[in-house]
């Protein structure tokens, strides 16, 4: 099986240009700036007119944490896109201390599951006070895929956090992300070896054509620890 491509997109044009590109999955959010918030619906609905699956980001603070509610504040937007068609949704919660906030992502986890939704636990996993633990428990709660950094800015920076995360979760579909482009993706597949990889493409859809390329030359990978 060919590596997947997710590239993040915040707009439309660039979620059909990247589509056009050979991008296999979008991941649509709202201000990249921010790391990402929930996006509007209209950038949902051109993903979803793509040849590509579309995930959808869940988040509606600039942290990580999930505010006085209990991030059910993102149930309406979470079962909206799951009526529009979605493949999944991606969240993330901690607590203040660093540590995982496990209601809080087990209740958006069991309403996504309930729509028949993956579920992506994204890089607040780098910013984990225990990101080991928080690979463990993760598993526990039955996440579906993981967006990581290996708890640095870049996964060239991470990687090697990144394996050690990984082996505390082999059975999670560990993603690469952070910095990935066409000048580092050949020696971080060989390095990693994922099944999937993430990518902003710096909005521009010649660097996702590339990505695309040198994904499809080096094949696929089985993933392990």
């Amino acid at each position: 099986m060919n590596i997947q491509v997710e590239i993040c997109v915040e707009t439309s044009a660039f979620a059909e240009t990247a589509a056009e590109a050979g991008a296999d999955r979008l991941e649509v959010c709202d201000r990249l700036d921010l790391d990402g918030l929930t996006p509007q619906r209209g950038v949902v609905e051109s993903a979803l007119g793509t040849s590509a699956s579309v995930v959808v980001m869940l988040r509606d603070r600039v942290d990580f944490l999930a505010g006085d509610e209990g991030a059910t504040s993102l149930l309406g937007p979470l079962r909206e896109f799951a009526s529009l068609g979605v493949e999944g949704v991606v969240f993330g919660f901690l607590q203040a201390d660093g540590q995982l906030d496990w209601d809080s992502n087990r209740r958006l986890l069991e309403a996504a599951k309930e729509h028949g939704l993956e579920v992506v636990f994204h890089r607040a996993i780098d910013a984990a006070s225990d990101p080991l633990l928080v690979a463990e428990q993760l598993n526990e709660l039955h996440f579906d895929r993981v967006l990581s950094a290996g708890g640095a800015d870049t996964i060239d920076e991470g990687s090697v956090q990144f394996r050690r995360m990984r082996s505390e979760a082999p059975s999670l579909n560990w993603m690469p992300g952070g910095g990935i482009r066409s000048a580092n993706i050949v020696r971080l597949l060989e390095t990693l070896q994922p099944t999937d990889i993430h990518s902003s493409a710096g909005g521009d859809p010649g660097e996702v054509e590339r990505l695309v390329g040198l994904c499809r030359s080096i094949g696929g990978f089985q993933q392990g620890g």
